[in-house]
């Protein structure tokens, strides 16, 4: 098994992380529920609270820090008509961090 952009090998966080981002712009009916309540929506996926409430708040930088699909979080933030500059900021903000393992 090969690793990811950020882990060894990927995480089961990293893939139930990946499957909402796709789930929310691929499945009939997610993205109205996701923008109806994101809470209610992440509410059974067996994530961290820290990172359901990064998918909420759009925390692209944390999202790719913990192992997310870069596809699947511009495709995001594209289908939640995020604007380009935050979702760069975000990511910029990561990059300075001095190590991400």
């Amino acid at each position: 098994m090969s690793g990811n952009w950020q882990h060894g090998m990927p995480t089961p966080d990293a893939y139930w992380i990946d499957r909402v981002l796709y789930d929310v712009h691929h499945q009939p009916d997610d993205l109205a529920r996701y923008l109806k309540s994101a809470d209610a929506y992440l509410k059974d996926i067996p994530l961290p609270d820290t990172l359901k409430a990064a998918i909420r708040d759009n925390e692209i930088g944390d999202l790719y820090l913990a192992g997310a699909n870069p596809y699947l979080l511009r495709a995001h933030c594209l289908g939640l008509r995020m604007p380009e500059a935050d979702f760069l900021r975000s990511l910029r903000a990561v990059a300075k961090e001095p190590d991400h393992g």
